[in-house]
C-alpha cells in the first residue's frame, strides 16, 4: 500500500469522524480522541486494503 487512496467513502467518513473528533478534543477526553483517531487509522487501511484487492 503505497499511496492512500480518497473516494467517495472516505468523504462521508471523514465528515462523521471530524465532528467526533473534535468533540473529544474540545472536551479534552483524550480516552475518547485516541479512541476516534484508533478507528480512523484502521477505516483507512481497511478501505485501502479493499480497494487494492478488488484490482
Amino acid at each position: 500500500m503505497k499511496h492512500i487512496k480518497l473516494g467517495t467513502n472516505f468523504t462521508i467518513f471523514l465528515l462523521f469522524f471530524g465532528i467526533a473528533m473534535l468533540e473529544a478534543l474540545q472536551s479534552q477526553n483524550w480516552l475518547k480522541a485516541i479512541f476516534w483517531l484508533t478507528i480512523g487509522i484502521v477505516f483507512l487501511l481497511a478501505d485501502n486494503l479493499r480497494k487494492s484487492n478488488v484490482k
